[in-house]
């Protein structure tokens, strides 16, 4: 479906300003000093906690993982013990307000225990996990806020055949996802990211909020490309970028390339 301009900017205007939440083009004219986040969003099994691992160890930036705070948290009462049981047994998201409730809690002990900044140079640190719905984007929103950091979502897209693969495969060893093999449990994940996800990630995306980075490349594209080798895994009619390198290109797309080249990576 097409959008005209007019309504495009109807819809803006409805749509909170999120004024902590770049564009691609503002983040990379960020001053040097600011304090940012880059938040890796995409669908169930698109390998967001892979890339976020992969940015934070070869780049060495801190990473904020919503599901590893989760472990960390102490359930209130029962009844906040129950929905995180029922949302890990089930594959289904936990009530925004908990979610909002806990990511409070995680991102102020993060930011108190983990994450520093420089007057001259600030890294940037990882988040994924968070936010996912528009409750969460808006308490994120107010988070980034309150402490003066910027953020660039980075969405990342795997094509449907690759998306078929990687649900039949055994999970990560990763809260959450012990059942994700489970033909049942795959069915209610992903209707939970496109009722509560994917529409929210395309309306960010329409209005520069978002970037996609595509992790499937078609085969002939990739050998007709140009630039550099990239490692990849071949699936016959496209490839798979590693995360590696896939964490490589957005570092220099959002021109912080240094990362990249005094990291070792």
């Amino acid at each position: 479906m097409q959008f005209s301009e007019e309504t495009l900017r109807q819809y803006a205007t409805q749509w909170p300003a999120l004024p902590n939440i770049l564009t691609a083009n503002a983040f990379q004219n960020l001053a040097p000093g600011a304090k940012t986040c880059i938040v890796i969003e995409g669908m169930t099994r698109a390998g967001r906690y892979a890339l976020a691992s992969s940015m934070s160890e070869e780049l060495n930036l801190k990473k904020f993982a919503f599901a590893e705070w989760l472990a960390k948290y102490q359930p209130a009462d029962e009844p906040e013990k129950a929905a995180i049981e029922t949302s890990l047994k089930n594959g289904t998201y936990l009530p925004d307000s908990l979610s909002v409730k806990i990511a409070d809690w995680a991102l102020e002990e993060f930011f108190r225990t983990e994450y520093s900044a420089d007057d001259f140079y600030t890294r940037p640190f990882i988040m994924v996990g968070y936010p996912r719905t528009e409750a969460q984007i808006l308490h994120f929103q107010s988070v980034l806020a309150k402490h003066s950091i910027y953020a660039l979502l980075a969405i990342i897209e795997v094509n449907q055949k690759e998306s078929q693969r990687r649900m039949v495969e055994k999970p990560i060893a990763r809260i959450g996802h012990e059942t994700d093999h489970v033909p049942e449990i795959q069915t209610v994940k992903i209707g939970e990211y496109y009722l509560k996800t994917h529409g929210l990630l395309k309306w960010l995306e329409l209005l520069g909020k978002a970037t996609v980075f595509r992790v499937c490349i078609d085969k002939k594209d990739y050998e007709n490309r140009p630039g550099g080798e990239l490692s990849v895994t071949d699936r016959g009619d496209y490839v798979v970028v590693s995360s590696s390198d896939l964490s490589k290109m957005i570092m220099m797309f959002l021109k912080m390339v240094h990362f990249v080249h005094y990291s070792g990576a």
